[in-house]
């Protein structure tokens, strides 16, 4: 069997098996009409309500197709309604069994189990969707949680941090022997730092209270050269090179403009060359039947530290272990949030890779570039 249909067959094993399930019971159920004589009465309870039992899984297999579930969630709702179907079916056996033994003739057992296997599936279908719902809803409850704590932890520390250097260089303003210019520079410097905190507050806010946000479709090549048009005209310095197709259309988070310019940013004002040097180019991958769009930014600074690569790859700050800001916050849920990773590397023989993957926009997607504001 060819690698890609059995990539395809374990990425929907889920719907498989509900889908077997669900035309087996309906088969038992449409065999039981047509080879036996029935009444009114045990035509609908007998054949017509398991069968409209059965056909409501099918319809709610259809339904989950739609919803973009992974496929652990749609193994799990599977199994789920197997197991159900089991459940029901030995039970129904058992009880069958106990009444045989009494003496009490039972008409057509095994349709009578096919029809309870018809009720254990419906309920195991219900069972799991809600289970998922549960552990998805926890799931953002704790990426809230999170997202709150560092939220706070930046600024309560790292903003009161840069409120005191100002106040420090202000001081020496009014020494006589201090450098003006220099204080001046160093106050503006950190209260640019403090707007720019303030920005990333702005946007991590917006990604806290909208979490429900569709991805967009954008061309990420008219993206970036945005991006680097603007970084161009503020650090004249630094050499930037984009090596990226002519269109290169990725889904992701409105706020990904945002969290472009902060990684490529990153890679010009930590950087301790006189000429500070970004690569940006980019690489289609396939990763479990998903096509992904790997932006590389390379730089030849001095690299991003472990500690934050290790914050990150945690989820969570501590006050001894914490990022030295929302920069790579913000990055992290922007990329990830829509199905997105991000990767760090080291650039040889100096400086830091950074990998942003996003997912590839479907051909049928392709429409005009939107960009966000």
């Amino acid at each position: 069997m060819r690698p890609h249909i059995v990539r395809l067959l374990k990425l929907n094993a889920g719907l498989i098996l509900l889908f077997s399930l669900t035309t087996g019971l309906l088969s038992v159920h449409v065999i039981h009409f047509f080879t036996t004589d029935l009444n009114r009465l045990s035509f609908l309870l007998g054949t017509l309500v398991p069968a409209m039992i059965a056909t409501s899984v099918l319809v709610g297999g259809f339904w989950l197709w739609t919803q973009n579930l992974n496929e652990d969630d749609l193994l799990r709702v599977g199994v789920g309604s197997v197991v159900g179907a089991i459940l029901f079916s030995v039970g129904t056996f058992f009880t069958i069994t106990y009444q045989q033994t009494r003496g009490v003739a039972i008409v057509g057992p095994a349709y009578i189990i096919a029809n309870s296997a018809s009720g254990g599936a419906v309920t195991g279908f219900i069972v799991s969707v809600y289970y998922n719902r549960q552990r998805r809803a926890q799931a953002q409850a704790n990426q809230l949680t999170r997202q709150i704590s560092v939220l706070n932890r930046v600024l309560r520390h790292d903003i009161r941090t840069k409120a005191n250097l100002i106040h420090g260089y202000a001081e020496l303003l009014t020494d006589d022997s201090s450098d003006v210019d220099a204080q001046a520079q160093k106050i503006k410097q950190q209260s640019d730092n403090v707007v720019k905190i303030g920005n990333q507050a702005k946007d991590i806010e917006q990604i806290i209270h909208k979490d429900d946000a569709k991805s967009d479709d954008i061309d990420v090549t008219s993206l970036v050269n945005s991006i680097c048009s603007g970084l161009q005209q503020d650090y004249p310095l630094a050499d930037i090179s984009i090596s990226l197709p002519e269109q290169l259309r990725v889904s992701a988070h409105p706020l990904i403009n945002s969290a472009l310019t902060n990684v490529i940013e990153n890679a010009i004002e930590h950087n301790n060359k006189h000429t500070p040097q970004v690569n940006i180019t980019s690489e289609i991958v396939s990763d479990g039947g998903t096509e992904y769009v790997e932006l590389r930014i390379v730089d030849n600074g001095p690299g991003i530290p472990e500690s934050e690569i290790e914050v990150l790859e945690n989820g969570y700050e501590t006050e001894l272990n914490h990022s030295s800001g929302l920069g790579l916050w913000l990055v992290n849920w922007v990329i990830t949030k829509p199905g997105g990773d991000i990767l760090f590397q080291q650039n040889e023989p100096q400086g830091s890779i950074v990998c942003l993957r996003l997912k590839r926009a479907n051909k049928s997607s392709l429409s005009a570039t939107r960009l966000p504001a």
